[in-house]
């Protein structure tokens, strides 16, 4: 095997680095951060991998955590504006979840990744900086969209969708938070209030704390949920939290009220951009380099699938490049681009999808998982695979075979309509039991 250099020791670099080496291949790891650097980093992205992904990482050795705690089911709240619970999802994943933090993982993944024979470089790497490395190896793979190489990989018109951010996001990781009081949150919970928050509660692996949730709210740009843009410290942006689920979220009040925030730095806010970038980048000598990862595919979160999404590519690319016998022209390397977006493109039009209102076709299904718990099941194996969303979950034809061959019928999704809105009235007659009349509450 030939030498590559890796740009970038974040997921897609240390997974694609530790494939190479397990094949043969001399890598070059460049960074710009120590492991000592990562430890002492604020807080980082959620990552939450899911089943093939944990097992390819364990797979290559990086599995560091056996005492995390893996996440084996899902439970969707959908609420309406007033406050009231319209239905729930509860259903098993195929296989585990599994979400380890990050400032964790890079650090030992990079300490690994040299003892198992990598040269690893800690510094920045600009535009000449990557000449000399292409200079030098067979393949330069950027896997890292440093501020050096800002604009490095162009924007693909075709295959990105958005121009501007859909969701103001924030997460913050939690602990001493009450689960006897939600006992749900013994595993993974989504709280959604369509066209104004979605909120994801994970089961996590803190760097401080050990067991934990990194909880990420995703809020409708100037909805009511859209609080967070002021907040200087995991205090604040806990009571900023508070807030919103007292306000929109009320089943989740009491299991957040006794929580604090793992660390004051573990929070991050802002907003991503959707966008897809052309893989392959000419540099000022005419030589090139190959982008992978976040570098040139880059989801909003609510569908959760960075992590995963770097992963997939990280495998494909690590094995494509072990099978090949011949330089990697830069003709040939955005053909196999080409061909991993055959499947990889599900995960752009998973993530783009769910940030369109529900479809009415969609909201059948749901109240069909929350029936049927083989449905949910299916509908939650997108997040491992997202390709097995596709078609029945995005075309309305498509939707009504698939929910007729599970012997769902029309008749069926009425009877469950109606049972919503049976559920939902029940819920305004109790509050208005509660509610104190003349100075009085009623029994």
């Amino acid at each position: 095997m030939g030498t590559i250099a890796v740009v970038g020791a974040g997921q897609a670099g240390l997974v694609l680095s530790a494939a190479l080496l397990r094949a043969g291949w001399r890598v070059t790891l460049c960074t710009d951060r120590a492991p000592e650097d990562h430890l002492g980093d604020r807080g980082r992205p959620t990552a939450c991998l899911f089943g093939d992904n944990v097992e390819y990482e364990a797979e290559l050795g990086l599995d560091f955590w056996p005492e995390a705690s893996r996440m084996r089911r899902i439970h969707l709240d959908l609420f309406t504006d007033d406050q009231a619970l319209a239905f729930s999802v509860d259903a098993p994943l195929r296989k585990p979840a599994l979400a380890v933090d990050q400032r964790l993982k890079f650090s030992a993944g990079l300490e690994e990744l040299e003892a198992r024979g990598a040269s690893v470089v800690i510094d920045s790497v600009d535009v000449e900086g990557l000449d000399r490395l292409a200079a030098s190896h067979d393949l330069v793979v950027v896997t890292a969209g440093h501020r050096s190489l800002s604009g490095l990989f162009e924007r693909d018109p075709v295959r990105s969708v958005h121009s501007e951010p859909q969701r103001n996001l924030f997460m913050i990781n939690i602990h001493g938070y009450d689960v006897d009081a939600r006992p749900e949150h013994r595993e993974g919970v989504f709280s959604f209030l369509p066209g104004t928050v979605e909120v994801f509660w994970v089961p996590f692996f803190d760097k401080d704390v050990g067991e934990s949730r990194s909880v990420v709210v995703e809020a409708a740009p100037g909805g009511r949920a859209d609080r967070f843009g002021g907040v200087t410290s995991g205090d604040e942006g806990l009571e900023v939290l508070k807030s919103v689920v007292d306000d929109l979220l009320p089943h989740e009040s009491a299991f957040l009220r006794t929580a604090r925030p793992a660390s004051q730095v573990t929070w991050i806010k802002g907003g991503i951009v959707p966008v897809v970038r052309k893989p392959v980048a000419v540099l000022p000598s005419g030589r090139h380099v190959l982008g992978l990862g976040d570098a040139v595919v880059l989801n909003d979160p609510l569908a959760g699938q960075g992590a995963n999404n770097a992963t997939r590519m990280a495998r494909f690319f690590a094995e494509e490049l072990t099978a090949h016998d011949g330089p990697f022209t830069a003709s040939w390397l955005t053909g196999r681009f080409d061909e991993w977006w055959e499947h990889g493109r599900y995960t752009s039009d998973f993530s783009n999808g769910l940030l369109a209102p529900l479809t009415d076709a969609q909201q059948q299904v749901m109240l069909a998982a929350s029936r049927r718990e083989d449905i949910g099941e299916q509908l939650w194996e997108g997040f491992n695979d997202p390709s097995s969303l596709f078609p029945w979950f995005f075309d309305a034809a498509a939707t009504r075979e698939f929910l007729a061959r599970r012997n769902v019928g029309r008749l069926d999704v009425l009877r469950y309509k109606l049972g919503v809105g049976a559920n939902l009235l029940g819920q305004k007659a109790a509050k208005l039991l509660r509610r104190p009349v003349g100075g009085t509450a009623t029994p």
